[in-house]
């Protein structure tokens, strides 16, 4: 998404730089320190959204869905590139303002190794988060001395994969719309508090008028899986735009 946040995955997903499958013994020092804010996700100016989400996330962010093959939704954070105006100065998220989970489980991924196989742990290693010694540094281990799993690692585990069974679920839904063709390019026209507008770039929107033609069959298809809910929570969100010029502009 340009303005410029990019809405094509890259070769690594955001904020990861060394995603690591956790092993005994080989991690059985890591530990994860307490304490550690938000700051990995200050440039981050959109977010991967997840459909449960929806509901939480359009009363603080416009929804939209990228322009790479897969349509993942993303929630709009910022206006300008590497802007996240919902991460203060201290690094602390906007208070009451709903924090995608993409962002509470970080600094873990679940990490599959073969078709039909379950969720394994992995930790990016170079994240903040992490401590090389939990013993030394005061941090919560996520190996007991037997190798098992301390109840933190068993949290994170839980919600990765609690994570990738909503993230199928998105999946369908966002192969539903582009089967449908209901995304469509748009731009976003946001006006500055000084009278200029501000052009934002780079992502699709649900056409609702296409919606709106579905059969009615298809139509039905879409209320039994519940992506009309979705599709109305997705269109009801674009009034956050006003909310991310009021953040951005908080004086004007």
């Amino acid at each position: 998404m340009s303005a410029n946040a990019p809405a094509s995955a890259a070769a690594l997903p955001p904020f990861f730089k060394s995603p690591t499958l956790l092993r005994f013994p080989d991690h059985r020092l890591i530990g994860l320190r307490d304490g550690v804010a938000y700051g990995f996700a200050r440039e981050a100016t959109a977010l991967p959204l997840l459909a449960s989400e929806f509901v939480h996330a359009q009363r603080s962010y416009p929804i939209v869905f990228s322009t790479d093959e897969g349509a993942a939704p993303l929630a709009v954070t910022g206006l300008t590139a590497g802007e996240n105006l919902f991460v203060g100065h201290d690094a602390a998220w906007s208070n009451g303002d709903y924090i995608p989970g993409y962002v509470r489980r970080y600094p873990f991924i679940g990490i599959t190794q073969g078709a039909g196989e379950g969720i394994m742990l992995g930790l990016d290693l170079s994240a903040a988060h992490v401590s090389t010694d939990a013993a030394r540094d005061g941090a919560r281990p996520l190996f007991a001395e037997d190798g098992s799993a301390t109840e933190t690692a068993k949290a994170a585990i839980a919600f990765c994969e609690a994570y990738a069974v909503d993230h199928d679920r998105t999946r369908a839904f966002c192969a539903a719309l582009e089967a449908e063709k209901l995304l469509v390019a748009r731009e976003a026209r946001v006006a500055l508090p000084d009278g200029t507008e501000k052009l934002i770039q780079g992502f699709r929107l649900i056409d609702e008028a296409a919606f709106r033609a579905l059969s009615g069959a298809t139509l039905e298809t879409f209320h039994k899986n519940g992506w009309t809910d979705l599709i109305i929570l997705h269109l009801a969100s674009q009034q956050a735009w006003r909310g991310l010029v009021a953040r951005a502009f908080p004086s004007e």
